[in-house]
């Protein structure tokens, strides 16, 4: 599986981004803890060393951006902070400490071996927190880098092999480095993209009927159970159509099981359209029969669903010639209205009995539970 597959492209980008946002931050934490070691050395150890006035003013800009950095992840939230604002705060971070570092030598009276450490801790710290990002990191650790190489010649000037020799073998290590620790976070993040897609498709297998691709019985189940204490909660009105094709056996005696399926998928097809509403729900309940979960709808407005279906069915005109009441394909449908404190298992009851009436009233019509409403009031 090829790294720069573009199917993991943009997941890629995002989380390289987001590696980047924490790395600059956990960046942050480290420069103010190095601030206040260098201000502690300065007080105590290091004042015959540097004109200690003149280096305090050098280190404002740096706790200035420390600050503002960390104010804005506190106030905004770090996932909030864009790429723009990122990029903006690490160039004044490096600007800063460039500028520290800078101050460090021309300040120091003598030659001081711990302004070059503190530029190899540099290089050490952005290395680690910018390694998503190969161009963004040397771009960073080369400033400290040659600073460090530079400062070192300028003090020992006989040995200027070593600096050298430093410099580019502290690149090659760190370049090596993160090429294989990128590897490994890149080849991460492309798990954990197959696992989300497993876990999707797991969960769509779980919830989705597979010949129709409407939510199954299982999923119908989960949405009555919340629909019903949603309307117990909010007093709204519930209702379900159970509804199943008319002679449907016979169509599949006479025109073949693999038929059957197709007026199967047609009809989940069109009783999806049917529904107009976002959290309306249409299920495969079983064999040749289906299921609508009508939130805040009375069954004047389940009437008005039914309606539209037949009405729909009649117009899509599906063949069926081993039916006993049309030469297409219709259905029988049972209204129920939920009623508080109603289980889900006596509501499907009713919705039940109203199809058996349905049925038994000629089908191809739609009996609620208050009154039976046959075919030709259906609008």
């Amino acid at each position: 599986m090829a790294l720069n597959s573009h199917r993991y492209q943009a997941q890629l980008k995002r989380e390289t981004f987001t590696i980047l946002k924490r790395g600059i931050l956990w960046a942050s934490y480290v420069s103010l803890a190095m601030l206040c070691v260098v201000l502690a050395n300065t007080y105590y150890f290091d004042r015959h060393y540097y004109d200690a006035g003149a280096l305090l003013i050098k280190l404002v800009p740096l706790a200035a951006v420390l600050g503002l950095c960390l104010y804005t992840v506190k106030s905004k939230g770090l996932f909030k902070v864009t790429v723009t604002q990122t990029y903006v705060y690490l160039g004044l971070l490096v600007s800063s400490w460039s500028l520290v570092l800078v101050s460090l030598a021309f300040l120091s009276k003598q030659n001081m071996p711990g302004v070059e450490s503190l530029a190899d801790i540099l290089v050490l710290v952005f290395a680690l927190a910018l390694f998503p990002h190969r161009n963004i990191m040397v771009s960073v650790i080369l400033p400290f880098l040659a600073f460090s190489a530079v400062y070192h010649s300028l003090q020992f000037s006989e040995a200027i092999v070593y600096p050298l020799t430093k410099f580019l073998c502290f690149l090659m290590v760190i370049l090596s480095g993160q090429k294989i620790i990128a590897g490994w976070f890149f080849k991460a993040i492309i798990r954990n993209v197959e696992k989300k897609k497993l876990l999707s498709q797991f969960k769509r297998l779980a919830l989705i009927d597979g010949l129709t691709n409407i939510s199954n019985r299982r999923h119908f189940d989960d949405v009555l159970l919340q629909e019903s204490k949603a309307a117990a909660r909010n007093r709204q009105p519930l209702s379900i159509i159970l509804l199943d094709i008319d002679y449907f056996k016979p169509l599949n005696d006479t025109l073949g099981h693999q038929v059957g399926d197709e007026y199967l998928v047609k009809v989940a097809e069109l009783l999806n359209q049917a529904l107009e509403r976002p959290r309306d729900l249409v299920a495969r309940y079983g064999g040749e029969e289906f299921v609508m979960v009508l939130p805040n709808t009375d069954l004047r407005g389940a009437n008005c669903v039914a309606a539209k279906v037949q009405q729909m069915l009649r117009e899509e005109k599906l063949s069926h010639p081993s039916s006993a009441v049309a030469k297409y394909i219709t259905v029988s449908q049972g209204i129920a209205l939920w009623q508080a404190p109603e289980v889900a298992s006596s509501l499907l009851e009713r919705a039940d009995s109203m199809l058996y009436q349905a049925k038994a009233n000629g089908r191809d019509g739609f009996v609620s539970q208050t009154e039976p409403v046959s075919n030709k009031q259906a609008v």
